[in-house]
């Protein structure tokens, strides 16, 4: 046990080879001692034989050293490379939006799990709902769940006055072209057919606000520029019926549906029934377009000629013509004889229908008025109806006076005329004298010739 002790003083504690190799020193193999046999121990024998079973690897040292190193440099990379897997996972990359629509952009917030602000700004290039800018930089890696920023397009301002050009000066294209850079959306441009006007050429300017005109006219202001299409053509597509004997009412029907320009014309027919169609312009079958013209002759029914009446005499007049009432009628006159036609209120020839005034006035001449005889038959209360019955109602203004003066005749006789027995122009007047009743009183006599209005009688006279 001393021996053994005895091995761990300073000297040989600074040998050791286990202290050596901390020390990183060379470690010297030296045979051991060899002992008698006669004093070895077992505990000594088995310490000699691990001292000579170790031996001590010069390389060891730096076997460990290295092992050390390579699972430092793999925790470092790993962990480098989880972070690069948890920045690549956590972050995306931010692309261009600028000048793209505002939903493209959202639907890739969403699907990458971002927020999106937005910020609305007026601009006249940019049309409504495009993103302007954006707060991070495109390329750059954004971390979900982090808020992006877009300033978008509300389209121009709608409020701003706008000089409207003279549109009449202006082809179709150019004011396509102007509407597009000023971004009046609400002036609209509009064709419609023209047969004046070539095609592509200004028609008229209206706006829906009467209150706003072409000085104050702002871009929320709707208007219409209205354009020439040029002459309407169309397919001659449509097939004619057979319109004979059919309404009228069904002929308009067909013209509306199918637009056409139809021209009614109306007439007489013995054969056809009032509003039925006697004929029209295109035959039955043939093929016609839109807007073409076309005329049908619509029936009026039965129709009734009118008759020379000079061919009738005031007896026969009245039944001269079926359907029509003949108002026949004699009248005084100056140079016609008697029984001669003076006139017809409807033309002979003409054929009248259901929509005409059936009625039809023809005068006869009665020659000239013949003034007779009244003294001493007729009294005063009768003078009215002889006059106007005999003469006015025919035609003559003849006319009466009358001078009461005493007689031996009864009250109210007519006692004295200044003319009678005589034919009278149409224009006269007649005095005549009627009886007070006073007995005893002499007739006053009228002169022979007297004039009434002014008219010589003086060949009536002479007959008398």
């Amino acid at each position: 046990m001393s021996d053994f002790l005895s091995n761990f003083n300073q000297d040989n504690y600074q040998k050791d080879p286990k202290k050596q190799r901390d020390k990183k020193s060379p470690v010297k193999k030296e045979p051991p001692e060899v002992e008698p046999e006669t004093l070895k121990t077992p505990r000594q024998e088995s310490r000699r034989q691990k001292t000579e079973l170790t031996e001590v690897d010069e390389s060891y040292q730096g076997k460990q050293q290295r092992k050390k190193r390579r699972v430092i440099f793999g925790v470092i990379a790993l962990t480098i490379l989880c972070l690069v897997v948890y920045y690549q996972i956590s972050h995306v990359k931010m692309p261009n939006f600028t000048d793209k629509e505002l939903s493209e952009a959202r639907v890739w917030a969403t699907e990458n799990k971002l927020q999106v602000e937005t910020k609305q700004e007026y601009s006249l290039e940019k049309s409504a709902n495009t993103v302007l800018k954006q707060s991070v930089k495109a390329g750059s890696r954004v971390k979900k769940g982090a808020t992006i920023r877009l300033t978008t397009s509300k389209g121009p301002d709608p409020e701003q006055q706008i000089k409207l050009p003279d549109f009449s000066a202006m082809s179709k294209q150019e004011a396509e072209n102007w509407i597009d850079k000023n971004q009046a959306t609400n002036l609209s441009l509009i064709e419609e057919y023209s047969d004046e006007v070539e095609k592509n050429h200004y028609l008229r300017f209206e706006i829906a606000n009467a209150e706003v005109t072409q000085q104050n006219y702002r871009r929320k202001d709707a208007a219409k520029v209205f354009y020439s299409k040029g002459k309407e053509t169309y397919k001659k597509d449509i097939t004619v019926p057979d319109f004979v004997r059919k309404t009228r009412g069904e002929v308009e029907t067909w013209a509306r549906n199918n637009e056409i320009a139809m021209t009614y014309e109306e007439s007489t027919s013995n054969d056809i029934p009032a509003d039925g169609i006697i004929s029209q312009s295109i035959a039955t079958n043939e093929k016609i377009a839109k807007k073409d013209a076309m005329t049908v002759v619509v029936s009026l029914g039965k129709g009734f000629p009118v008759p020379n009446f000079a061919e009738y005499s005031l007896e026969d007049a009245a039944n001269a013509v079926e359907g029509v009432q003949v108002q026949a009628k004699g009248v005084y006159t100056n140079d016609l004889p008697y029984g001669q036609l003076v006139s017809q209120s409807v033309a002979a020839g003409t054929v009248l229908n259901a929509k005409d005034d059936l009625r039809v006035q023809v005068l006869y001449s009665l020659g000239q008025p013949y003034l007779k005889d009244l003294r001493g038959t007729t009294v005063e209360g009768d003078l009215q109806k002889y006059f106007y019955e005999e003469f006015q109602s025919k035609g003559a203004n003849i006319n009466y006076v009358i001078r009461h003066v005493d007689s031996d005749q009864p009250k109210g006789t007519v006692i004295g005329m200044s003319t009678h027995s005589v034919y009278l122009p149409l224009e006269y007047t007649v005095s005549i004298d009627i009886s007070l009743g006073n007995l005893g009183s002499a007739p006053t006599s009228f002169p022979t010739n007297q004039q009434g209005s002014g008219n010589d009688l003086s060949d009536a006279h002479a007959n008398e």
